[in-house]
């Protein structure tokens, strides 16, 4: 659910049990105020809060009791905190936290230090690394720390020291440090929703600030996801309006990096490689259509504003397969992918899509 102000759909569960802190819980009233549609979703919940203090059964007599409310809300915030109240833009980021927690609130103390699919990482670093990228973002919009925090610097060197200071600490630390990281940037993009557009330079990447809240939502989807896998959890997918945000990015930075000479990515495309347009088509929830040229100055496009020169290859594959292709979870040969047209430039581009991805 979306309006103007913000964004409230994962906080209206915790609002209609009274779990959300005081700033939370006066921000939702507003909203709800002013947006008929949460207002009847609020009710609903309301009405289904009321509903389940009446659905606990003595085992000795089959008679219904209300279940202690404030044990069953206390046991329920402990194991996974609401989403934080952002502005629509940043509604990816806020859920690719709300998934974080779901993964983080099965872990128990003695698997912080199980290792993640990254590099030499723990899920304790993992989560470490996640903060430490927040934090650069948080830098470019203004947020102090201390010591102060360059937005510049190198997202791996700056990972690092990050997860060298937390291994010094208790293993969930790093949790404390990412949550802290994550609901100072949502406090800051309420106050001032127009840092939407702000460009900022953030590890060496300049683009707007809406745009980097889409790659921390997706850097944090992949590595929530690398973390549910190890500890045998299955997450939803991302919703289909948060996946086409994500894709979408994907496809405009493909573009530029094919494009051109990227460092640590071989030959460049005009040094013998396929080069021409190719028409990326995604599938199902939060699907679309993009021209991506390979070899070429230029930006992707969405297929509507298409340039008139028909693509010489067409790809064809299921988003959230694409959207792990670029996150360097599948490489082409995992992929039920469709190519048309030059099969060679297609098969490049596939082959250049994980080069997007950081740890």
């Amino acid at each position: 659910m979306e309006a103007g102000d913000g964004h409230v759909t994962d906080l209206l569960g915790a609002w209609a049990l009274d779990a959300c802190d005081a700033e939370e819980a006066d921000a939702v009233a507003a909203h709800v105020r002013g947006c008929p549609s949460c207002a009847r979703e609020a009710a609903t919940l309301r009405q289904a809060a009321a509903a389940l203090t009446m659905l606990t059964v003595r085992a000795d007599t089959d008679a219904w009791l209300p279940p202690p409310a404030a044990r069953v809300l206390t046991a329920a915030l402990a194991r996974r905190r609401p989403a934080p109240l952002v502005p629509a833009f940043a509604a990816p980021f806020a859920a690719a936290a709300g998934l974080l927690e779901s993964a983080l609130a099965e872990i128990d103390e003695t698997a912080w230090g199980t290792p993640s699919p990254v590099r030499d990482w723990t899920i304790s670093d993992l989560v470490a690394h996640l903060a430490a990228t927040d934090a650069l973002l948080a830098a470019a919009i203004g947020i102090a720390a201390d010591p102060p925090v360059d937005p510049h610097q190198n997202t791996v060197a700056h990972s690092e020291m990050v997860i060298a200071h937390a291994r010094t600490r208790p293993p969930a630390h790093s949790r404390e440090l990412w949550r802290h990281g994550v609901h100072a940037i949502a406090a800051r993009l309420r106050a001032e929703p127009a840092l939407a557009s702000r460009i900022v330079q953030v590890g060496g990447v300049e683009m707007a600030v809406a745009d980097h809240l889409v790659t921390r939502a997706f850097e944090t989807w992949i590595h929530a996801r690398d973390i549910a896998g190890v500890i045998g959890l299955r997450l939803p997918h991302p919703l289909g309006e948060h996946l086409h945000a994500m894709s979408g990015l994907a496809a405009r930075l493909l573009d530029q990096l094919c494009a051109s000479h990227a460092p640590g990515l071989g030959t460049p495309a005009s040094g013998g490689s396929p080069a021409g347009m190719v028409r990326l088509t995604l599938t199902g929830p939060g699907g679309g259509s993009w021209l991506v040229r390979v070899g070429a100055t230029g930006r992707a496009e969405a297929a509507g504003d298409a340039a008139r020169t028909p693509p010489a290859a067409e790809i064809s594959l299921h988003t959230v397969e694409f959207c792990l292709l670029v996150g360097d979870r599948r490489t082409p040969g995992d992929l039920d992918v469709a190519i048309t047209g030059d099969d060679a430039l297609g098969r490049r581009l596939l082959t250049l899509a994980p080069a997007l991805s950081g740890p």
